[in-house]
């Protein structure tokens, strides 16, 4: 495409979205709400995925080794399980290491554990973080069979429950993006068809002197993608003032979650403008090719 050609499908498709000033701002304003609703669950869809994580690293197995076990069978069970292939870290944990925890634990109440240290109670362990909670089951499998492993502790309803909400976002997420992306295409369809009919005679004359049929069609989709991206970005910027007002309110007044934090604004909103323009030039182009295609018999 000719950089003039360019600079003319543009200026035909700004002056057009002008022409219907009412029925452009119309489906600017649905494009506008459709990507508020379709950021928001994009936004919960991030920290649903990022809070996962933070569970994830939380849900660790603790393996506890036999009562017996000597250094050398300790040293071997920790490089068998190191070698499983879901397994992330392997942190150990020695008697004395647990018996410490525990002091820690009891608080003003450590004196009760005083005298243990001849006859430790606890067992040597090794705290174990996970690659990939979905495959959590096959690797305990795995870790019972390390000899001289007595135990296996984990949170298996923890991580399914984790597992089983951060699916249902994604596939919610998923469908009310999709359907609100067809709303908007439909709107956009309709906008570009008006444009269409307001310069029927410029383009049957456009035809008549030999003009190619995508000489006449790029300022129609220039106009789809303009009405897109203006709702995108509008909304955009609206979801990032929400946003960050949030985070500022969390911070101000003290209300944080103990366990989990949200992602920072810094974080996501390259993701957030790269996704909102992309939606919404694919959403405006898609609209305008819809509407060509049925009203425009070029």
């Amino acid at each position: 495409m000719k950089l003039s050609n360019f600079r003319y499908f543009v200026s035909q498709a700004f002056h057009s979205v002008i022409r219907n000033g009412l029925m452009s701002v119309t489906s600017i304003f649905t494009v506008l709400c459709c990507m508020i609703i379709l950021g928001l669950f994009l936004v919960v869809s991030i920290n649903v995925n990022y809070i996962a994580d933070q569970i994830q690293d939380q849900c660790e197995i603790q393996a506890f080794m036999a009562e017996d076990s000597t250094d050398a069978q300790i040293a071997q069970a920790r490089a068998q399980i190191e070698a499983i292939a879901n397994v992330a870290s392997v942190e150990p944990f020695t008697k004395e290491d647990t018996l410490e925890y525990a002091r820690e634990m009891f608080g003003d109440q450590a004196a009760a554990l005083d005298g243990y240290e001849e006859d430790n109670p606890f067992r040597d362990s090794f705290q174990i973080s996970l690659v990939d909670l979905s495959q959590s089951a096959a690797t305990i499998a795995e870790i019972q069979q390390v000899s001289g492993v007595a135990e296996v502790a984990n949170r298996q309803d923890t991580m399914d429950s984790v597992l089983n909400v951060t699916n249902m976002i994604k596939n919610m997420s998923f469908w009310v993006m999709l359907l609100l992306g067809i709303v908007s295409i439909f709107i956009i369809a309709n906008t570009i068809k008006l444009a269409v009919f307001a310069r029927r005679k410029e383009i049957n004359v456009m035809k008549f002197v030999g003009a190619t049929n995508w000489f006449i069609r790029w300022p129609f989709v220039f106009e789809g993608i303009i009405i897109g991206v203006t709702g995108a970005v509008i909304a955009f910027g609206l979801i990032s003032w929400g946003y960050v007002g949030l985070l500022g309110w969390m911070s101000g007044t003290g209300f944080q979650m103990d366990m989990f934090q949200l992602k920072t604004y810094q974080d996501i909103w390259w993701m957030l403008l790269c996704s909102f323009v992309g939606i919404g030039a694919v959403i405006g182009a898609a609209g305008s090719a819809l509407s060509i295609r049925k009203h425009l018999d070029v």
